[in-house]
C-alpha cells in the first residue's frame, strides 16, 4: 500500500463515525473505515454484516432501507436519520446521520454508507422522526409488515399485516418466533381462514450474534397457490388418463422424437416405454408410409391443415408390420405456437385384414382359413398343423433346444364379462388379451387361439426348463393387467390366466400333448385361478376325462 493510500484510508476513517462500502447485490459490507479512537461508534474489531444496522432504532428502519434503495435504484446520494437502538447505551435523544452516495462509477460494487452519532437536538424534530416516512412507507405496501425489537415486542405493525394475520395471529406468531429461533432469514406457507399466507422473516443481529431486530412480512399468495394447485390436479389427470388410456398415445415433439407414451402404445409397437422415448416415429414408420406421414405434419406445423388422420403401417419391435389408424393434431402453448404433437393410434392389423378377406382375393382367403378372424392369431387348425410338424422333428434327427413345450392358457373370469356387459365387450377383451400375448411372447414361440377363452402358446426352442417360469410369470402379468373397453365411465375389466404346462414326449401325438397341456390348466384353475401347473402322470381321477 502505497503513502497516498494510507492516507486516503486514514482520511475515510475520520471523515465519519463509520464508513462502509456495500455490495448493491447482497448489501454487505465490503469494506469498512473506523477508528475506534475518534468514533462514537462502539464497532466489533472484525467487520461483520448487519453492524450499522443494530445501531439503528428498529422504528426507522423501514425509511433507512426505502432510502438505501432509492440510491440503488436512482443513483447519486442522499441522507436520513433515524433515532439510535435505545439497547445500544447512548443518551435517550441520539440520532444517526446516514450519509449514502452512488460510487459504482469508482467501484463496480459500490454504494458508500456514512454514519455520524449525533445529538437529536441539532435535528428539525419532523425529520428525526420517522413516522410519517414509515406511515407512507406501509400504506403503500403491498404485503404486511412487522417490526420485532430484541426482547420480542412489536415495535411496528401496518394495518395489512393486522388484517391478513386477524384469523389466526398465534399462529402467525408462532412460526416468526420458529423462525427467529432458527437465526437466518427463512419462508414458510401459512393457510388462514381459507386465504394462503407467505411469511418471511429476516432477522438481524449485532457483532456478538445476538438479535438486534426482526423484520416479518405477509404476503397473501392464495391465488399463486390456488394455480399451482389447479395446474398440479390438471397435470395428475392428465397423467392418468394419458398412461391409463386404452387407446395407445405419444407426445411427439417437433423434431419427430417421442416425449411421452402410454403402454398401450408400447403393446402395439413391442418396444419398452423406456426404448420408445427419445426414439424418432420415422424410426418406427414403415418407409413406404413414411412420406405421406411426413407430408401432413409438415402441413399442421405450416399451419395449413388442424390436424390429420390416416393409415400406416409401424414396424414392431420383433420385425413385422403393424396396420395403424393414426390422428395427430397439435398441442399449442399460452401463445398459440404449435410446442409438441399428440398422435393416437389404434390397431388395425385385424380388421384390415378382415376387409382384405372380403375382396375374395387367393392370399387373403388362404391367411383367414388358418387365422382366427377376430384375434387375427394362427387358430386351432393352424397350431395342429405346426406343432405336428414340430413332433414329427422330435421323432426323427433333432438339434438339443428342439423340444416343443406347450403352454395352455385358459382365461379366469372371462364368462362374467359376457354375462355382466355382453359380448361385444366380451370381443374386445379377447383381442386385447390377444395383443398382449402376442408382445410377451418372442419370435420363436407361436401364440394360437385354440378356441373361446382358451389360447395356446408354444414354445419349440427354449434355451433351459429355466426359461418355462419366465415364459409364465410374462404370460401371467401381460394378461393380469386391468383392461378398459368402450367409454370412460365404464369401469375396468382384470382377468387372469390358468396355464397348463406339458413338455413333449418322443411318442406325442398333437392330440396327446395338447391334452396334457389341457388337463394341466385345469388343474392350475382348480387350485385356485391364476396358477401354473405342468402335467404330471397323477392320478386319472384328478383331472377331467
Amino acid at each position: 500500500m502505497t503513502r497516498t493510500d494510507v492516507l486516503a484510508e486514514a482520511l475515510l476513517a475520520r471523515s465519519a463515525d463509520a464508513v462502509f462500502l456495500l455490495d448493491v447485490t447482497t448489501g454487505r459490507a465490503i469494506h469498512r473505515w473506523y477508528d475506534r479512537s475518534q468514533s462514537q461508534l462502539d464497532l466489533p474489531d472484525v467487520p461483520e454484516s448487519g453492524q450499522l444496522v443494530s445501531w439503528i432504532h428498529p422504528d426507522d428502519l423501514p425509511a433507512v432501507l426505502e432510502t438505501y434503495a432509492s440510491v440503488v435504484h436512482g443513483g447519486a446520494a442522499t441522507s436520513t436519520f433515524a433515532r439510535a437502538h435505545p439497547d445500544r447505551g447512548v443518551p435517550r435523544n441520539s440520532a444517526l446521520l446516514v450519509a449514502m452516495t452512488d460510487v459504482r462509477d469508482l467501484h463496480e460494487d459500490g454504494i458508500l454508507v456514512q454514519a455520524w452519532l449525533i445529538h437529536a437536538d441539532s435535528v428539525v424534530s419532523p425529520d428525526l422522526d420517522a413516522s410519517t416516512s414509515l406511515s407512507s412507507l406501509a400504506a403503500a405496501a403491498p404485503v404486511g409488515l412487522q417490526v420485532l425489537s430484541a426482547s420480542g415486542l412489536v415495535s411496528f405493525e401496518n394495518e395489512r399485516f393486522t388484517t391478513l394475520a386477524a384469523p389466526g395471529p398465534e399462529v402467525v406468531e408462532a412460526a416468526i418466533r420458529r423462525a427467529i429461533a432458527v437465526g437466518v432469514e427463512s419462508t414458510e406457507d401459512l393457510r388462514l381462514g381459507g386465504t394462503s399466507l407467505r411469511l418471511r422473516v429476516v432477522p438481524t443481529h449485532d457483532g456478538e450474534r445476538r438479535l438486534t431486530v426482526a423484520v416479518a412480512s405477509l404476503e397473501d399468495v392464495t391465488h399463486v397457490l390456488d394455480a399451482e394447485y389447479r395446474r398440479s390436479v390438471a397435470e395428475e389427470q392428465f397423467a392418468a388418463l394419458f398412461f391409463s388410456s386404452p387407446l395407445a398415445t405419444a407426445l411427439v415433439a417437433l423434431d419427430g422424437r417421442i416425449v411421452r407414451a402410454n403402454e398401450s402404445f408400447s403393446v402395439i409397437t413391442g418396444y419398452p416405454l423406456a426404448q420408445l422415448c427419445g426414439t424418432r416415429f420415422q424410426d418406427i414408420t414403415h418407409p413406404d408410409d413414411l412420406a405421406i406421414d411426413e407430408g401432413l405434419l409438415g402441413e399442421v406445423l405450416a399451419g395449413t391443415r388442424p390436424s390429420y388422420q390416416m393409415e400406416k403401417r409401424y414396424i414392431h419391435a420383433s420385425g413385422h408390420d403393424v396396420w395403424v389408424s393414426l390422428t395427430v393434431a397439435p398441442v399449442r402453448g399460452p401463445d398459440g405456437s404449435i410446442q409438441n404433437l399428440v398422435t393416437h393410434v389404434e390397431d388395425i392389423t385385424g380388421r384390415r385384414s378382415i376387409s382384405e378377406l372380403d375382396g375374395g382375393d387367393e392370399a387373403s382367403l388362404t391367411y383367414w382359413a388358418t387365422h382366427d378372424h377376430l384375434t387375427a392369431l394362427p387358430n386351432r387348425r393352424y397350431l395342429e398343423h405346426q406343432l405336428g410338424r414340430s413332433l414329427q422333428k422330435l421323432h426323427g434327427e433333432r438339434r438339443a433346444g428342439d423340444v416343443p413345450v406347450v403352454l395352455f392358457i385358459d382365461l379366469d373370469d372371462f364368462k362374467p364379462v359376457n354375462d355382466r356387459f355382453g359380448h361385444q365387450v366380451g370381443d374386445e377383451v379377447l383381442q386385447e388379451v390377444s395383443r398382449r400375448l402376442r408382445n410377451a411372447c418372442r419370435d420363436d414361440l407361436m401364440v394360437a387361439r385354440y378356441g373361446g377363452d382358451e389360447f395356446v402358446v408354444v414354445a419349440r426352442r427354449l434355451r433351459s426348463a429355466a426359461e418355462i417360469p419366465l415364459l409364465v410369470e410374462r404370460i401371467q402379468s401381460a394378461v393380469q393387467s386391468p383392461i378398459t373397453c368402450g367409454d370412460a365411465a365404464m369401469p375396468t375389466i382384470e382377468v387372469g390366466a390358468s396355464i397348463g404346462i406339458a413338455v413333449a414326449r418322443p411318442d406325442d401325438t398333437t392330440e396327446r400333448l395338447l391334452g396334457r397341456a389341457d388337463k394341466a390348466a385345469y388343474r392350475a384353475k382348480r387350485a385356485g385361478k391364476g396358477r401354473a401347473s405342468e402335467f404330471s402322470d397323477i392320478d386319472p381321477t384328478d383331472v377331467p376325462s
